[in-house]
């Protein structure tokens, strides 16, 4: 038992307090009440629509995402029963990148745009062809362009949508959004900001000369102040706590970005320790004193550490293949119908582990949703055979899962030796043992995997715990917040050197097809 968690434990505190952690991810919103030990009190989640105006965007009703926090904040404090006085605070979280905009009454300026919408991808392409993005930006903001980033829609809007621009007051991304709806000031959190194509790592300040840089607009004057992670951004507004039973003196935390806060909810916060994220997303990161500045890299960020930087490597090519193969697939077959999740689940991992069925040469590419390494290739099975079938097909994408991460991995191992031998892993994969095993044969490390439904919630709640005075550190208060990892440890015990070989050349090989013009 770590010394903060038997302190609290020990009752020394005159009475236990609560934070509460709120997480707008692409498609839903959540709200998690944590005790100040970590111990999860209740949680509640609600679907945001999703509007599909043309093929490559993705947008949410702003008002409709704001309606959303208002119940789940509700759901969740009346589910936990627990007495709003001993709530110590609110603290965000939610997903990087995209773009909320507001007129100078707060209204939203038309609906907020997710960061997998693609509108702006020709002029990612254009910038990236001309080299002007690598020249004049990319030293001082470490981030690779992607059509999500808020400098490309920005441009993009600039350019189609004229009078938006006029209208905007302030860029929101989408945690600073829903705080700034519930406290009435506006600002930009620094690990959020540090995501994105906005922000300088140099001099740690926000990069609004960008605009005129790149030509995407007259944005000047429109991006809200800055905020440290562990800053409060303001309290309660009457209002909301009359909507959602809050008090109006509770204090919302600035928070942090999810990408960030992954790794703290696992306790990954020591430097050099691999943190492997293995839900929609396939994030792999790492903590480190000193920032990474590659042309290839995914992202440098700010860490809520004082004076680390996040380095990760990402791309939405995880388990979300898996879910993906029983929604569209099995549950097309009449008996699978009405089966529960649990129920695919389990029979998926028995089929991908039957008797022969990793016998195959079957190579799966997991990029159904896109991959920051290859942009565009697609999704796919090659090397299928009349030999293979059902099972040989669902080992595929548990191992194309896997060696996808290790690709990225391999990028972070490029950056540094000072990888520890050792990953922290969380995320759907973690419900299998074998697939768990899986990774730590393909990553060629230790894998300790830790029991955190929602990671990211954690680590805002964590932030948010060290804001509140609750623990002098963000590393203190992970210390005695994260749950131990489980006592079974999964050691290496397969070389999948040749299959990583196999998958790689495919890789490759696609990528050529695309460069010459005939990919399909």
């Amino acid at each position: 038992m770590s010394k903060w968690r038997a302190f609290l434990v020990a009752g020394l505190d005159a009475k236990m307090q609560y934070i509460l952690g709120i997480d707008n991810g692409g498609t839903v919103t959540k709200a998690a009440l944590h005790a100040a030990d970590g111990r999860s009190i209740a949680m509640t989640s609600r679907s945001v629509r999703p509007i599909v105006q043309a093929p490559g965007w993705s947008e949410r009703d702003m008002e409709e995402l704001w309606e959303a926090n208002v119940s789940v904040i509700r759901e969740v404090v009346e589910k936990s029963q627990v007495d709003p006085a001993d709530i110590a605070g609110l603290v965000l979280t939610g997903h990087g990148n995209g773009v909320y905009l507001v007129d100078a009454e707060g209204r939203p300026v038309r609906n907020g745009i997710i960061s997998n919408d693609s509108r702006s991808h020709g002029i990612v392409d254009r910038w990236n062809a001309d080299g002007s993005y690598r020249e004049r930006c990319k030293p001082l903001t470490m981030q690779s362009l992607f059509s999500g980033g808020p400098l490309p829609i920005l441009a993009w809007l600039a350019e189609n949508e004229p009078e938006v621009v006029e209208k905007t007051h302030y860029i929101f991304m989408v945690k600073d959004f829903i705080r700034y709806r519930l406290t009435g000031a506006a600002n930009f959190e620094r690990t959020d900001a540090s995501c994105t194509d906005l922000y300088d790592m140099v001099s740690h300040e926000l990069h609004e000369d960008v605009f005129a840089k790149m030509n995407a607009g007259n944005w000047e004057g429109k991006l809200p102040p800055l905020i440290d992670s562990t800053g409060i951004g303001g309290t309660v507004l009457p209002e909301v706590a009359a909507a959602t039973g809050l008090l109006e003196t509770t204090p919302v935390v600035a928070g942090v970005s999810d990408i960030s806060g992954a790794p703290v909810g696992v306790g990954g916060v020591s430097d050099h320790e691999l943190s492997v994220i293995a839900g929609t997303w396939s994030i792999n990161s790492y903590f480190s004193p000193d920032p990474v500045l590659d042309d290839q890299q995914f992202m440098t960020s700010m860490a809520p550490l004082p004076g680390r930087y996040l380095i990760t490597e990402a791309s939405p090519t995880s388990a979300a293949n898996l879910e993906w193969f029983i929604q569209k697939v099995l549950r097309a077959i009449p008996s699978f119908a009405d089966a529960s999740n649990a129920e695919l689940y389990e029979f998926c991992n028995e089929m991908a582990y039957s008797e022969g069925a990793s016998n195959t040469e079957i190579t799966y590419l997991p990029f159904l949703f896109g991959t920051s390494m290859h942009p565009h290739v697609p999704g796919s099975f090659t090397g299928i055979t009349n030999a293979d079938g059902l099972p040989q097909m669902l080992y595929s994408i548990y191992e194309g899962v896997a060696l996808s991460h290790l690709e990225h991995i391999e990028k972070l191992r490029s950056y540094t030796d000072k990888l520890k031998s050792r990953a922290r892993l969380t995320g759907g994969v973690t419900r299998s043992r074998r697939w768990t095993q899986l990774f730590a044969d393909v990553i060629g490390v230790e894998i300790e995997s830790v029991d955190v439904e929602e990671s990211g919630i954690l680590g805002a709640v964590i932030v948010g715990a060290t804001a509140l005075g609750l623990y002098p550190s963000v590393a203190d208060a992970a210390e005695a917040m994260v749950p131990a990892p489980a006592p079974t440890r999964f050691k290496p015990s397969a070389d999948y050197s040749a299959s990583y070989s196999r998958w790689r050349a495919t890789v490759e090989a696609a990528d050529r097809r695309v460069s010459e013009g005939t990919a399909e």
